[in-house]
């Protein structure tokens, strides 16, 4: 018999494992096209088109997709070799060399991954339409096509290709250590573990200890990389934990006396299992954990959309009159503001002067127009930061050591008198990148005096009575405003840069962004949640696949000794429990504790702790099912094998 026809009956003899193992590498590669081809459609990533805050969520479901793909295709690759280590002990008992064993190596892998980018390359293409009118439909945009770049197809395939020759490497490395006798019993020994000590144990537990107390105590807006550090800290320890959980189940059967004499077959099969699935196991907790957490952020960010917009916009619709840009006549306003579907209660106007990266602001007229009552003395300024301090995200709170303006060829130098941290009036985008300071209104009748004309400006303030209804409005006047500039000359570069600096700011739109990136993030994070199920029902299949053929051939020596039918499903069931539930119960305590601890305080912690597990008992759910569909097939196929 030849190489190739060896290599053919092998082939053959396996279909079915080469075909999920192919599966699984083609689903992989089609969601990292799919995500690819969002990335590389330009109309979409460009702001003008697509909200940033919308655009910007995508990063972290796609990290997580890249991840996925690299850890899945790794472990379906390592249980499929696992599964093949005994057939190439065979071979070397026949007199098959190392080198032959690598060929066959290298001409498996090679062809599935040449027909699983195939396969996925073509199923992407397919399914990314569909994706894309479901991100359409959710964000509510129009005027933004579908199209797949030709970098989506280079992207993907670099990415796997690059993965593909890590296995590959991977694979012929470990294959140099190859030895019959280890090779034989591959799949009855426990995965190396030198993590398996009690020292291991305690050092883990303490690590969770302290990444806890680092997020409750350092944890803050101002101080985002908390999160992050915490959370590596916190998975290095639930690892360390996961690897001695064999350790601790035996320690914990044995202080508890665990119904020992009952229960004898359970334990020790139990302490081989968990020694076995360690790697699963925190695969599992990690990606579980992270969906958890992030849907529960996307929800916050639905539910807080009309708190924030409220808070960063005090009056319904504003608009600045600067640099020559958004002139419009009363006459034209009156008349847009005539169309409106909802009554103005009040219209506003607060002058300002524009100096590089500062907008300088009288305290006399804002203490006329706005109530405030500000009073600045002559020659010192006020630092005005409108922010909202628990929007969730870090902010510049630096304040200006000193202001210095010429007035007639002579520097004026201001002193800092304080700070005001509230939002006064809208953040209006134009004005967005620098300093508010506010002057005595002497001071500041000096500057503008001797400022350019195009450099004083006004801010309009309007207020309705009923803001929902304000969208028609707020359409016609950016209308009318962009009309307006058109036909003067531009600002910036280019006339979309004008449009987008000098667009009004107002809290529907502000209101309506907010919950669309809510919705894009909640769609996203829902769509990895399932892909990550899914992928655990991959691995876990793939885990009980390779040990099957060894769980026959222990049950049925059980079955010499008088084991019934129901005491081998009992005992089947007890053990699928562990490696079906175990990591859902650490990802939802993790994911708990980490969407309590947000700095984001919307509703209160206990609101956000409600969301987190709320999303925890959806996905918990989804698991249960699977668990009772699979145990039921997995038992009832093993019975019946032990019956012939």
């Amino acid at each position: 018999m030849t190489f190739n026809q060896i290599v053919f009956k092998i082939f053959k003899a396996n279909l079915r494992r080469y075909l999920l193992f192919f599966l699984c590498n083609s689903f992989s590669i089609m969601v990292f096209f799919t995500y690819a081809t969002i990335y590389t459609n330009k109309k979409f990533m460009n702001p003008s088109n697509i909200n940033y805050s919308i655009t910007g969520n995508m990063v972290a479901p796609g990290v997580m997709v890249m991840l996925f793909s690299a850890f899945f295709i790794f472990y379906a690759q390592n249980s499929f070799i696992k599964f093949r280590k005994k057939e190439f002990g065979l071979f070397m008992v026949l007199g098959m060399t190392n080198k032959y064993i690598q060929r066959m190596m290298i001409i498996e892998n090679g062809l599935i991954a040449i027909f699983s980018l195939l396969t996925g390359l073509v199923s992407g293409t397919i399914f990314s339409k569909v994706f894309y009118m479901l991100i359409i439909k959710i964000i509510d945009v129009k005027g933004v096509p579908f199209s797949i770049a030709i970098q989506s197809y280079i992207y993907t395939v670099i990415f796997f290709t690059v993965i593909y020759l890590l296995v590959i490497i991977k694979g012929l490395i470990e294959s140099f250590r190859y030895e019959i006798i280890n090779l034989l019993k591959s799949t009855r020994k426990q995965d190396n573990n030198f993590l398996n000590s009690p020292i291991w144990s305690v050092i883990g537990i303490i690590l969770i200890a302290i990444a806890c107390l680092d997020m409750i105590i350092n944890n803050s807006v101002e101080n985002s990389s908390v999160s992050l550090r915490s959370l590596a800290g916190c998975f290095l320890g639930i690892y360390l934990l996961i690897s001695n959980m064999a350790w601790f189940f035996s320690k914990l059967t044995n202080y508890f006396n665990y119904k020992s004499h009952k229960n004898i077959l359970f334990i020790a099969n139990m302490k081989h299992t968990l020694g076995q699935s360690k790697k699963i196991l925190f695969i599992i907790t990690l990606f579980v954990s992270m969906t958890i957490f992030m849907s529960t952020i996307a929800v916050i960010l639905i539910s807080d959309s009309k708190r924030l917009a409220t808070a960063y916009n005090p009056y319904d619709i504003a608009y600045a009159e600067i640099f020559g840009k958004n002139k419009i006549t009363v006459p034209q306003l009156d008349n847009i503001l005539n169309k409106s579907k909802t009554a103005l209660t009040s219209l506003k106007t607060i002058d300002f002067i524009s100096k590089p990266y500062i907008t300088i602001l009288s305290d006399k007229n804002m203490n006329t127009n706005l109530g405030t009552q500000l009073k600045v003395e002559k020659g010192c300024f006020i630092s005005l930061f409108q922010i909202v301090k628990d929007d969730g995200y870090e902010h510049d709170t630096t304040a200006i050591s000193s202001l210095v303006i010429p007035i007639n060829g002579t520097e004026n130098t201001y002193k800092p008198k304080g700070e005001i941290t509230k939002v006064l009036f809208n953040k209006i985008p134009i004005l967005s990148n620098g300093h508010y300071v506010i002057l005595n209104n002497n001071d500041y009748q000096d500057i503008k005096t001797t400022s350019k004309q195009e450099d004083v400006g006004k801010i309009k303030l309007m207020k309705f009575k009923d803001w929902y209804k304000t969208e028609e409005v707020l359409d016609e006047l950016k209308s009318n405003l962009e009309k307006s500039n058109r036909e003067n000359k531009t600002y910036f570069d280019n006339i979309n840069d004008d449009i987008k600096w000098f667009k009004p700011a107002s809290r529907i739109a502000d209101y309506l962004d907010e919950k669309q990136s809510g919705s894009y993030s909640l769609f996203l994070c829902s769509f990895v949640g399932i892909l990550f199920f899914l992928s655990s029902v991959v691995m876990l299949h793939f885990k009980l696949l390779t040990e099957y053929d060894n769980e026959k051939i222990k049950y049925k020596k059980l079955y010499k000794i008088g084991i019934t039918d129901n005491e081998v499903a009992r005992l089947i069931s007890k053990e699928l429990k562990v490696l079906f539930f175990v990591p859902y119960i650490l990802s939802i305590f993790v994911s708990a504790f980490y969407s309590y601890n947000l700095p984001v305080k919307q509703g209160g912690q206990m609101v956000t702790l409600m969301y987190s597990l709320i999303i925890s008992l959806t996905y918990f759910c989804f698991q249960i099912g699977f668990y009772l569909v699979y145990n039921k097939m997995y038992v009832k196929r093993l019975i019946k094998d032990l019956e012939k």
